[in-house]
C-alpha cells in the first residue's frame, strides 16, 4: 500500500510537472501570437503612458507604491490621494505583483512595468488549469492542449488585457472549476480554497465575490458527503479570517463603506444577448445593440468556436451522457449560473435594447450591489461552465473529438481576429510629456506638494502631474482610483481654494487650476496676492513667497507677479 501510494504521489506530481512545463511552452506561443513580444519587456513602458486613462491606471499606481517605504499595511501609498492616502488594490495595480516586484526593486536601476508579464502569467494559467480539468476526463495530451487553447482564445479573457489587466486573472475561476470537481470525487486538499482566496485577495477583489459561489457548490458536495456542521464552520471562519488578514496587509480596508459604493450600477450590466454580442470584435458577425452604454462591462461572446461545439455538445449529452448521477453534479451549477446571470443582468435588465425589467430595489440592497457595480463581469463563471461543458461532453461523446475541438480552435481564430488584432502590440512607442518647459524641474527641487484644482473629475488630465510628481518625490491630491475618499478629497480642495482666497498659502505648493471657469476664476481672485503663471498651457499659482522665488530661476518669463 505504502509503495502504491508512494508511486501515485510521484506519479501526480510529474504530470503536474509536465502540464505546467507544456503550458508555459504553449502560455509563451500563444501570447507572443495574440500580443507580441513588446509588452514582455520590462522597461518598454511608453505604450501604458501614451496609452493612458485604464491602462495608465495601475502602472503610475505601482510606481508610486515602488517608491513608498516599507510600513505596515503593506500596501499603503500615502503621497498620492495626499493627505488621505491610497493603496496598491484601489489603483488596480495587482497588489501580489507590486509587492513581489517591489522586493525585487533593488535589482531594476530603471522605471519598469510588469503588466506584460502578468497577461503572460494569465494565458499560463488559462492553460495549466484548463488541461487540469480537461485531464479529469482524458489522458490523452493532444485534447487538453486544444481544449486548455479554447479557454486562452475566450473573448472576455482578451478583451480584458492590456485594458483592465488585473481582470485577466480568470484563471482563478478554472481553478475554482477544477477544485470542485476533485471534491465531487474526494480528492481535494481542504486547503486549496484558503489559497486560492488568499490569492484573489491579491489580484482584485471581484474575484473574491465570484468566487464565494463556487466555493459553496464545494462546500455543499463536500458536507453532503461528510455531514459535519462544526467542520463547515470552521471551513467559513477560516476562509473569512484569510481574506481579512490579507486585505488588512494590502490596505483594504482603508476606506469606508460609503467610499466603497459607486454610481453605475444597472449601467455597467450584462445584456441577455451577452453570449452572441461580438460587439465590434467579430470577423464574421455583426455588432447587436445593447440596452445601456456600460454594457461592454458584461462582454461575454462565445465565439463561433464555442458556438459550433454547445450544439453539437448538448444534444451528444442527452443522447449518451445524461443520468441521475450527472445530474446531481450538475445542478449545483445551474443554480449558481441562474444566480450569477440575475446578478449580472443587474436591476435594469435588457435583451438587445429591450427592458426586461427595472426593479427599484431598497436603498440597503442597492448600496451593497454599488460596490461591485460593474455587475455584467459576474458572469464569467458561467461563460466559463458553458465553454467546458462543451468541450467536455464533445471529449467525453465524440468519437472524433479532436479533429472537431480542433475545426472550432480555427473558427475562433478567424472570428475573433478583430479582437486580439487591437491589442498586438507591433513595436515601442514614443511618449512626451506636455510638461517640457525648465519651470517644472526648478519648482520640483523648491517644492513638496501640487494641488489640482478643483480635485474632481479630472481623469485625463492628472495624468502628467502624476507621473511628474511621482518622478521628483511630490505629493499629489488627486488620481484615478477605482475606489477613494472622492467626497474628501474634492472637499480638501474646497478648503484650499477657499483658504487662497483669504491668503492662507503654503510656499512649498504648486497650485494648478484648470477648466476655463476655474482658470478665470483664479485669475479673477488671486491674481493681486498670488503668483499665476502659464507654464506649457497649464494654469499654476503659487504663493508670492514660494521658495521658487529664492532662488535664481528667472520666473518672469513664466508669471505675473502681484
Amino acid at each position: 500500500m505504502t509503495k502504491f501510494l508512494h508511486f501515485y504521489q510521484s506519479h501526480l506530481f510529474f504530470r503536474f510537472l509536465m502540464l505546467l512545463l507544456i503550458s508555459i511552452i504553449l502560455g509563451i506561443l500563444w501570447f507572443l501570437y495574440l500580443y507580441g513580444r513588446y509588452p514582455l519587456y520590462f522597461t518598454n513602458i511608453n505604450w501604458i503612458y501614451k496609452a493612458g486613462g485604464d491602462v495608465f491606471q495601475p502602472q503610475i499606481g505601482w510606481e508610486w507604491f515602488r517608491q513608498e517605504p516599507w510600513h505596515f499595511p503593506l500596501g499603503r501609498i500615502d503621497a498620492y490621494s495626499y493627505p488621505f492616502g491610497t493603496s496598491i488594490t484601489y489603483n488596480d495595480s495587482i497588489p501580489i505583483m507590486s509587492i513581489l516586484f517591489k522586493l525585487l526593486s533593488s535589482l531594476f536601476t530603471q522605471n519598469i512595468q510588469y503588466l506584460g508579464l502578468w497577461e503572460l502569467i494569465s494565458v499560463i494559467g488559462q492553460l495549466f488549469f484548463g488541461m487540469l480539468i480537461l485531464g479529469e476526463f482524458t489522458p490523452s495530451y493532444f485534447k487538453k492542449i486544444l481544449g486548455a487553447s479554447m479557454l486562452v482564445l475566450a473573448p472576455p479573457l482578451i478583451f480584458r488585457a492590456f485594458y483592465h489587466d488585473s481582470l485577466t486573472a480568470q484563471w482563478i475561476l478554472l481553478a475554482a472549476i477544477w477544485f470542485i470537481i476533485l471534491e465531487y470525487r474526494h480528492r481535494l486538499w481542504q486547503g486549496a480554497w484558503v489559497i486560492l482566496f488568499a490569492m484573489a485577495t491579491l489580484v482584485h477583489l471581484y474575484f473574491v465575490a465570484m468566487l464565494a459561489p463556487l466555493w459553496a457548490i464545494s462546500l455543499f458536495f463536500h458536507y453532503k458527503r461528510e455531514n459535519n456542521k462544526w467542520m463547515l464552520i470552521l471551513d467559513v471562519l477560516t476562509v473569512a479570517v484569510v481574506i481579512f488578514l490579507v486585505g488588512y496587509c494590502i490596505d483594504i480596508f482603508s476606506l469606508e463603506s460609503k467610499d466603497l459604493e459607486e454610481a453605475g450600477f444597472g449601467n455597467f450590466s450584462w445584456n441577455l444577448n451577452g453570449f452572441i454580442n461580438p460587439l465590434r470584435y467579430s470577423a464574421i458577425f455583426k455588432q447587436m445593440s445593447t440596452g445601456t452604454t456600460g454594457q461592454y462591462e458584461g462582454f461575454s461572446y462565445l465565439g463561433l468556436g464555442n458556438l459550433l461545439i454547445l450544439p453539437v455538445a448538448l444534444i451528444l449529452f442527452l443522447r449518451k451522457d445524461y443520468s441521475p448521477r450527472r445530474l446531481f453534479f450538475l445542478l449545483p451549477f445551474v443554480f449558481v449560473s441562474i444566480l450569477f446571470s440575475l446578478f449580472a443582468l443587474s436591476d435594469k435588465a435588457f435583451v438587445n435594447t429591450q427592458p426586461l425589467w427595472n426593479i427599484q430595489l431598497p436603498g440597503s440592497i442597492l448600496k451593497l450591489c454599488a460596490m461591485f457595480r460593474s455587475s455584467g463581469r459576474f458572469i464569467w463563471p458561467v461563460f466559463y461552465f458553458w465553454v467546458l461543458f462543451g468541450l467536455i461532453s464533445i471529449i467525453r461523446n465524440f468519437r472524433y473529438a479532436t479533429p472537431f475541438i480542433l475545426l472550432a480552435l480555427v473558427l475562433q481564430l478567424i472570428d475573433i481576429q478583430p479582437l486580439y488584432s487591437s491589442k498586438k502590440s507591433t513595436g515601442f512607442e514614443d511618449y512626451h510629456s506636455g510638461m517640457q518647459s525648465e519651470f517644472w524641474q526648478a519648482a520640483a527641487k523648491t517644492n513638496q506638494h501640487i494641488i489640482l484644482i478643483p480635485a474632481l473629475n479630472a481623469y485625463s488630465f492628472y495624468e502628467p502631474f502624476a507621473l511628474y510628481a511621482r518622478e521628483n518625490k511630490l505629493t499629489l491630491n488627486w488620481g484615478y482610483f477605482s475606489r477613494a475618499e472622492y467626497v474628501d478629497i474634492e472637499n480638501y480642495a474646497n478648503r484650499v481654494w477657499e483658504g487662497l482666497k483669504i491668503g492662507k498659502t503654503d510656499q512649498q505648493t504648486i497650485y494648478i487650476f484648470w477648466g476655463s471657469d476655474w482658470e478665470g476664476l483664479a485669475k479673477k481672485d488671486l491674481s493681486k496676492s498670488m503668483l499665476i503663471c502659464q507654464v506649457d498651457g497649464y494654469e499654476v499659482v503659487l504663493a508670492k513667497n514660494n521658495d521658487l522665488t529664492q532662488t535664481n530661476f528667472d520666473l518672469q518669463q513664466y508669471c505675473s507677479f502681484p
